[in-house]
């Protein structure tokens, strides 16, 4: 795999499953795990974090599985500048990935 490369802050880490439920509030590990378990064919659960510091949605946190099934697959991530969202204040870069390519990464 190519390294995922986030524009602001440099290259994405990779991470486990359980240090990416760390960062996120508990309320949401329900759902972040029912997501993981509904996609099979994933590639990768990405997180994005809203970096713009003047910004009020500053440190926003959000959670995707990227794959052939999904909206976007993990290639679309590994291209340079690559960010969700439409409005400056607001977009989401990709900060950490866990590989589902790997066997070990499985839960």
């Amino acid at each position: 795999m190519s390294k995922l490369i986030n524009p602001v802050s440099g290259e994405v880490k990779e991470i486990t499953i359980f240090d990416l439920l760390e960062r996120m509030d508990p309320e949401t590990h329900a759902s972040i795990m029912e997501m993981s378990a509904r996609y099979p064919d994933k590639e990768a659960i990405v997180l994005f974090e809203c970096l713009q510091m003047d910004s009020s949605h500053c440190g926003h946190l959000s959670v995707l599985a990227m794959g052939p099934s999904n909206s976007w697959p993990l290639s679309k991530v590994e291209e340079a500048g690559f960010r969700l969202g439409d409005v400056p204040s607001r977009f989401l870069y990709p900060v950490a990935y866990v590989d589902y390519r790997k066997k070990e990464t499985q839960p």
